[in-house]
């Protein structure tokens, strides 16, 4: 920070100590951009970041009355940061070994591709109501909710052999129905 920033920003803290709103909001953009390239320089492009400066703007908005117009605002200013700086290095150290930060980004998923995909699921539920009951339940219970052989054969009271056999021949009726639809062959 310059000593011409710090100066402006003095000012502009002083005169949000007496209320005026449009200070206030001026002071809270500018220190966020001071806040957002200070935490970038030490922690680089880390997920957080704009978490922290969040911190950082609401510590200073609950912090504010304690800054005192007749001392300089840099040395105070950089204490709120560091601190909430520091607050933030120590979870994510805590954090990091436990959890995976999720990308800030959902992938893209073309309308053509969502498309596609709603009919296939269309086709695969018709697919489906042309198996037997049995054929329907076994493969339902097999792969949607990824029970084992053995689970299945005591849910139902079938022989282990059965619930193979039941789901073999409901794959054929599958592979078969959904082939004639253009998947695979």
């Amino acid at each position: 920070m310059t000593p011409e920033q710090e100066h402006e920003l003095a000012r502009l803290m002083a005169a949000s100590q007496r209320g005026d709103q449009a200070a206030y909001e001026t002071l809270l953009v500018g220190l966020g951009q001071i806040v957002f390239l200070y935490v970038r320089r030490r922690v680089g492009t880390a997920h957080w970041v704009d978490d922290v400066v969040q911190e950082v703007l609401l510590s200073i908005h609950r912090a504010r009355h304690t800054w005192n117009p007749e001392r300089p605002f840099a040395p105070w200013f950089y204490a709120v940061l560091q601190s909430r700086l520091v607050d933030a290095i120590r979870r994510n150290r805590r954090t990091a070994g436990r959890e995976e930060p999720m990308d800030a980004t959902p992938p893209v998923v073309s309308p053509a591709a969502a498309e596609a995909a709603t009919i296939a699921k269309s086709d695969l539920a018709l697919a489906m109501r042309r198996l037997s009951p049995a054929q329907r339940l076994a493969i339902e219970r097999l792969r949607l909710d990824e029970l084992s052989v053995k689970e299945v054969a005591r849910e139902t009271g079938w022989s282990e052999s059965n619930v193979k056999v039941l789901a073999h021949r409901g794959y054929v009726v599958l592979r078969r129905f959904l082939s004639g639809m253009g998947y695979g062959g």
